[in-house]
């Protein structure tokens, strides 16, 4: 019950974001994906839970639901896979680029929301470069790159990921 009464107010509030931004002069919020990708080492598969556990590496390991499990069954302890995956994101610029003053920001009590300074835009493909906390550097792709045309490297950003991840773990080439 908790759960859903977050994501009602979580939505109102990502709703309502636009409003605050052009109010304050600001870009409007957008969309975006953040896609991770990975090489490991399967240390066990769970076929009924769709669940992969995979060491990197640098020896560390993971557990992944696998969304698209297509290819699960192809999937063995000990082999090598590549993982791939995709969180979907809105973007709501909360400073401007060189503004001292922090404009109020409209955010949910979730987990996945992130504050981050933008590093770089590539206004052409539509991908960012986010700063975001212990100076962890991560990228969005937004997913209409005309959307990004006032947004610029300094500006500060809300990024509320959403909670569902698509995970896909093929075997490696």
């Amino acid at each position: 019950m908790k759960v859903q009464a977050r994501r009602i107010i979580a939505g109102a509030l990502i709703a309502a974001a636009p409003l605050m931004s052009f109010a304050a002069g600001l870009p409007a919020p957008f969309e975006g994906s953040s896609t991770l990708q990975a090489e490991g080492v399967v240390t066990s598969v769970d076929m009924a839970k769709h669940s992969v556990t995979v060491r990197d590496a640098r020896g560390s390991q993971a557990s992944f639901n696998v969304t698209d499990s297509r290819d699960l069954t192809q999937i063995k302890q000990g082999g090598k896979v590549h993982v791939r995956m995709v969180r979907n994101a809105v973007i709501s610029v909360t400073r401007g680029a060189g503004q001292g003053a922090a404009t109020p920001v409209v955010q949910s009590n979730t987990a996945g929301n992130v504050t981050a300074e933008i590093q770089t835009v590539d206004h052409a493909s539509g991908i960012l470069a986010l700063k975001g906390p212990n100076d962890a550097v991560f990228h969005i792709k937004g997913r209409e790159p005309a959307t990004l045309a006032n947004v610029t490297p300094g500006m500060q950003v809300s990024v509320a990921f959403a909670p569902q991840v698509s995970v896909a773990v093929v075997p490696a080439q």
